[in-house]
């Protein structure tokens, strides 16, 4: 969409927590990584209707968000 090249590189659940280790405290960088292993899980595969409520617009996917958007992730 944007033209740009994106990679994700994937890391294991020790070398996220101890990446993170390097910049906080270690019960921190354990806490993070713990949440996104959940979340990598499925612990938060849900919609609500949040987003409907405080907006007063249905909620869309990233996919289509971000395609709504593209133009302000190029460079000008």
């Amino acid at each position: 969409m944007t033209g740009r090249p994106v990679r994700h590189e994937s890391l294991s659940y020790e070398q996220q927590r101890d990446r993170f280790a390097a910049d906080m405290p270690a019960e921190f960088a354990t806490l993070l990584a713990d949440l996104d292993r959940a979340i990598a899980s499925g612990v938060e595969d849900r919609t609500t209707r949040t987003v409907e409520t405080v907006t007063g617009r249905p909620p869309r996917s990233f996919a289509d968000f971000a395609e709504a958007h593209a133009a302000s992730f190029v460079g000008h």
